[in-house]
């Protein structure tokens, strides 16, 4: 289940209490599809628990009700209870997890005692390991395989209006397929791109970090500076885009409520942000390991010692041993954005030979990681399912 959504009966049916956080779209848009797919699952319905306005929008083949009056105070109980024995669960999990690791250290120091008889030192380092998974498993997980199958969404009618003439006051019509553009990388490097974009016939509305020397100009509209940016702005991009082209796991994410096909870039590991539905692409940073500035090459992101320094990294910021990133270049964007465009229009029915062995070393991989590292059982494979996109074939070719 999702982190907002919560499981109640009405009668004999099933109801999925639901309090949508508008303020953050990629959440609340996670959270929508998630619980539309349990209700489509069990036959139940979905029940909004609103602070605000309405839901600006629907989803076919799943009953959506609005609690009103006593009955929304009776269901918001049970939701804030509900949450409350979750948030409970959750905080005696990291006690547990904070015990395991102080009692994994001591196993490990009498591992190494060659004073000790050797099966009790192999029985140590069993227990030792069975602690790891124990802790692993209880990882709340990205429910991948919730997010698998698309929903049908409807905007409301008011909403579109309401946002498309936001978008016309800031130049973007509906002459041209749009493109929605979120770029965090060197400013040279996203320019190529949208010029590249724009030769292509696609209107661009360019969102991430603001770009000083960048204004807008013809077929480029730039939204980095507008401020404030309103959430729902940025959900009507993605849902009016031919494809997006995406930096952070937010738009992504926020990608699959409409089905729009998306394309993450410069993603620095194969778990997070790899793909769930068919038509996502994405493709990878080149970590540098900053001790010796040499590349680690895509099959060593696979592996218990990137991700172990990776942890080091998140926790500690840069350190000696840690890693660095090259963005992607602009040829390898310019490829990518290439094979995106390739793959709308063949309907996303093949993928190289590269790309689906590629897909299955991250299932393997993923199910030998989540057993010691907390990342890698949260974002990894749900049940072997990592996903039905791939990472760009250019990369996927790479792989040995």
């Amino acid at each position: 289940m999702t982190s907002t959504a919560v499981e109640t009966r009405a009668g004999r049916h099933p109801l999925l209490l639901l309090r949508p956080d508008f303020s953050q779209p990629a959440r609340c848009s996670v959270d929508l599809v998630t619980a539309a797919a349990r209700a489509r699952e069990t036959g139940g319905a979905i029940c909004l628990l609103l602070d605000g306005p309405s839901m600006p929008w629907s989803v076919a083949g799943v009953p959506v009700v609005t609690a009103r009056g006593v009955q929304r105070l009776w269901l918001s109980a049970v939701w804030r209870t509900a949450l409350a024995a979750r948030d409970l669960r959750a905080w005696w999990r990291d006690v547990a997890a904070s015990v395991a690791y102080e009692w994994r250290r001591e196993l490990r120091r009498h591992i190494g005692d060659d004073r000790l008889p050797f099966e009790l030192r192999q029985r140590l380092r069993s227990m030792a390991e069975l602690s790891k998974r124990r802790v692993s498993a209880e990882t709340n997980a990205f429910p991948r395989r919730m997010l698998r199958a698309p929903s049908t969404v409807s905007l409301s009618p008011d909403f579109i209006e309401q946002t498309r003439r936001q978008l016309t006051a800031h130049g973007i019509t509906d002459g041209k397929p749009l493109v929605t553009f979120e770029s965090r990388t060197r400013p040279d490097i996203a320019r190529a791109v949208l010029e590249f974009l724009v030769r292509e016939g696609y209107a661009v509305a360019r969102i991430g970090d603001p770009d000083d020397g960048f204004y807008s100009y013809d077929g480029v509209t730039d939204l980095t500076r507008l401020a404030p940016r309103p959430p729902s702005l940025e959900l009507f991009l993605v849902s009016a885009s031919a494809f997006i082209v995406c930096e952070s796991i937010d738009l992504q994410q926020l990608a699959y409520l409409t089905n729009i096909p998306s394309l993450m870039i410069n993603a620095r590991d194969p778990f997070v942000a790899y793909p769930v539905r068919a038509n996502g692409l994405m493709t990878l940073s080149t970590a540098v390991d900053l001790d010796t500035a040499q590349a680690i090459t895509i099959t060593d992101m696979l592996t218990q010692p990137y991700f172990r320094d990776l942890h080091k990294q998140q926790v500690r910021g840069r350190r000696r041993g840690s890693h660095g990133y090259r963005d992607n270049t602009t040829e390898e964007l310019i490829d990518a954005i290439t094979e995106m465009r390739a793959g709308i229009a063949a309907g996303w029915t093949t993928e190289s030979e590269s790309q689906s062995r590629f897909r299955t070393r991250v299932v393997e991989a993923g199910a030998a990681l989540a057993a010691v590292s907390a990342h890698v059982a949260e974002w990894g494979p749900d049940d072997g399912f990592i996903g039905d996109g791939r990472l760009v074939r250019f990369q996927a070719d790479r792989v040995s």
